[in-house]
């Protein structure tokens, strides 16, 4: 797909979306719980620095900063503009959160500047993934931690599902397996720490800083 056309359709998507992200219905309820799951995953300490990339309007940021009564630094990067309007919002006083409009792929951020990134329900709309992991490689401090929840093509239903999100949704890119991710994130320098369940077909990958 053409680089500009998938850039404006995951924002016009992602726009749309905004407002009613944070309401309560089915669908947010079990995106909130699978994200809730994975802070409870994180090793999270005061002074920590953790970036959540595709924050949407920050639940997962403001869930993680909650861990250590906001001691620490949290930033969230999303492409949708609206998505970040909202985010300040719900967010706008505790000075330790920050959220800023900015592509996976090149985010204006200082090297080796967080302890842990997270990543989710996000991961299968980018074009190049290879590019994204790369980022999150630079990002990330020695030692650092990228935990990165998706939808994890496993079993054939989900292989099924993905072939018909990507006819229905132009945005959608791809259901990566637990292999896939595994051998991504170790060509994109990270080591490939393993996976967890988290909901139904969701896995968290993880991968490592060691160099």
């Amino acid at each position: 797909m053409d680089e500009l056309k998938h850039k404006t359709l995951n924002e016009q998507k992602w726009d749309r979306w905004a407002e009613g992200l944070d309401a309560k219905n089915r669908r947010n309820d079990y995106l909130r719980k699978a994200q809730h799951n994975l802070i409870a995953l994180l090793p999270i300490k005061e002074g920590v620095s953790l970036l959540d990339i595709g924050c949407g309007t920050g639940w997962a940021v403001g869930d993680a900063a909650k861990v250590v009564g906001d001691k620490g630094t949290f930033y969230g990067v999303d492409m949708s503009a609206k998505m970040i309007d909202k985010a300040k919002e719900n967010y706008q006083g505790r000075p330790g959160i920050q959220f800023m409009q900015a592509n996976a792929e090149s985010i204006p951020l200082a090297d080796d500047m967080f302890d842990i990134i997270i990543c989710t329900h996000s991961f299968h709309h980018y074009l190049h993934p290879d590019k994204a992991l790369s980022e999150m490689n630079r990002l990330l401090r020695k030692g650092g931690r990228v935990y990165i929840l998706d939808p994890t093509a496993d079993s054939r239903i989900i292989r099924f599902a993905d072939r018909i999100i990507r006819v229905l949704e132009p945005a959608h890119v791809k259901i990566y397996s637990t292999a896939e991710f595994h051998f991504m994130i170790s060509r994109s320098g990270l080591r490939y720490g393993g996976c967890r369940v988290i909901g139904s077909n969701q896995k968290v990958h993880m991968g490592e800083k060691v160099y």
